[in-house]
């Protein structure tokens, strides 16, 4: 984790260092307030400031992609070119105070025939590929997620 200590402020790097190994080890539902229940000692300082490392973003999403990148090519990619793949997802919610919210097409309810509209947050994911020892498939390690904030309609 220490790698990462560029992309935050000081205590939501020490908050993240509890909830990234945490979110890994929680079975169930993975929610911010769930996660430090698993840890079996309680967490250091208020729950609510767990969900603030979320809700209010002190840090930066680009020099944590940056970060990450550079850890994820160093211990799993060989020399050479590095495959990448990308994805999008709408997110449906209705409410009247999501961030993000719009009416985007949904490629996975689209047709040639039909276009799909969703209200909702859409994702766009950009990943890494990579060869895990234990996996015959690639796997696609993700570095960089963020809101699409305008309709695609």
């Amino acid at each position: 984790m220490h790698e990462f200590v560029v992309a935050f402020t000081r205590p939501t790097y020490r908050r993240s260092v509890v909830l990234s190994p945490v979110a890994i080890l929680t079975t169930g539902r993975r929610t911010v307030t769930n996660l430090p229940r698993t840890v079996s000692t309680p967490a250091p300082g208020h729950p609510s400031s767990y969900r603030r490392v979320f809700s209010q973003r002190r840090w930066l999403s680009w020099r944590l992609a940056r970060a990450l990148t550079r850890s994820i090519l160093r211990r799993w990619v060989p020399d050479g070119p590095v495959p990448m793949c990308g994805d999008d997802m709408v997110d449906e919610h209705r409410g009247k105070r999501v961030y993000g919210k719009a009416c985007h097409r949904d490629a996975g309810r689209s047709t040639h025939s039909f276009t799909a509209y969703r209200w909702g947050r859409k994702w766009v994911v950009l990943a890494i590929l990579v060869k895990l020892p234990f996996a015959q498939r690639l796997w696609a390690l993700p570095i960089l997620v963020e809101v699409v904030k305008k309709s695609s309609r």
